[in-house]
C-alpha cells in the first residue's frame, strides 16, 4: 500500500456518468447538474486521438471552442454548457432544463455558448462521443456563418433525441448526414461527417476541457463559473443574478 501512496487516482469517465445519471432518476423532478465526482483527467488526456481531421477549428467556434449561439458581442452574463452527446444526462438535462434554457437565450443581454466534449469515446466501439461532436461542427461551419445557430440547434435537439444507448456502434455516419441535412445543412456537410474533418479539434478541446475545472457532463458555467442547479428555475435565477452583478 505505502508504493500507491502519493499516486492520483484515475478515475473512469463512465462511472462519473453513471452516477450521474443515477442521482437524476433518484431526483424525479430534478437534474443535479455537477456531481462531487471527479473526471479521471489522465485517462481523457491520453485518449487515442488518432481519428481522421486535423485540428483546425471551426471558423464560428469562439476562441474557447463554443458555438455562441445567442447574444450580443459584450453580454452582461454567459451561460456555457459543456456536454457530450453520448452522456445519457445530457439527455436527461435537455428534457428538464430545455425551455429555460431557450427562454435564457431570448435575454438580449445574455450570451448562451455550447461547448461539446467527447469523454464517452470508451462506451461505443466507434468512438461516436468524438463523432458526434465533429459532426455538429461540420453543421455549425456549414450553417452558422452567419451568425445565425437554428439549424445548428435543430441539429443538435435531434442528436439528442436519436441518442444510441451506450456500449455499442451510436449512430453512423450516414445516419449523422441524414439528421444534419433533416436539420438544414448542405449536402456537403457529409463528407466533413465522414471525414471527421473536425475530430482532431474535438480531442484538442475535450482534453483542454479535462485540464480545466471539468467536473463532467452536462457541466453549467456561469461567466466561466461552473454553477449548480437543481430546478430551471434556479438557472434562471442564477443567470438573472449574473446579469445585475
Amino acid at each position: 500500500m505505502a508504493a500507491d501512496k502519493g499516486k492520483p487516482k484515475v478515475i473512469n469517465p463512465r462511472d462519473a456518468e453513471r452516477r450521474r445519471s443515477i442521482i437524476i432518476r433518484v431526483a424525479a423532478t430534478a437534474v443535479v447538474v455537477v456531481v462531487a465526482a471527479a473526471i479521471g483527467i489522465g485517462l481523457i488526456v491520453s485518449k487515442d486521438d488518432s481519428t481522421s481531421g486535423g485540428t483546425a477549428a471551426p471558423t464560428v467556434a469562439t476562441d474557447t471552442g463554443a458555438f455562441r449561439v445567442s447574444g450580443p458581442a459584450a453580454p452582461k452574463a454567459t451561460l456555457t454548457l459543456i456536454e457530450d452527446f453520448q452522456c445519457p444526462a445530457c439527455k436527461a438535462f435537455e428534457s428538464q432544463f430545455g425551455d429555460a434554457v431557450k427562454q435564457i437565450r431570448a435575454n438580449p443581454e445574455v450570451a448562451v455558448e455550447y461547448r461539446p466534449i467527447a469523454i464517452l469515446d470508451q462506451q461505443s466501439s466507434t468512438q461516436y462521443s468524438t463523432r458526434s461532436a465533429n459532426a455538429s461542427a461540420c453543421v455549425a461551419e456549414s450553417t452558422a456563418a452567419n451568425g445565425d445557430f437554428t439549424k445548428w440547434l435543430a441539429f443538435h435537439d435531434a442528436l439528442y433525441a436519436r441518442q444510441p444507448a451506450e456500449g455499442g456502434a451510436g449512430l453512423t455516419d450516414a445516419t449523422l448526414t441524414d439528421l444534419a441535412t433533416a436539420a438544414g445543412a448542405p449536402s456537403s456537410v457529409g463528407s466533413c461527417i465522414e471525414d471527421g474533418q473536425y475530430a482532431g479539434w474535438v480531442g484538442a478541446q475535450t482534453s483542454e476541457k479535462s485540464k480545466d475545472n471539468l467536473q463532467g457532463t452536462p457541466q453549467v458555467e456561469i461567466d466561466g463559473k461552473v454553477v449548480q442547479v437543481s430546478t430551471p428555475a434556479a438557472l434562471i435565477a442564477a443567470v438573472d443574478a449574473a446579469v445585475a452583478r
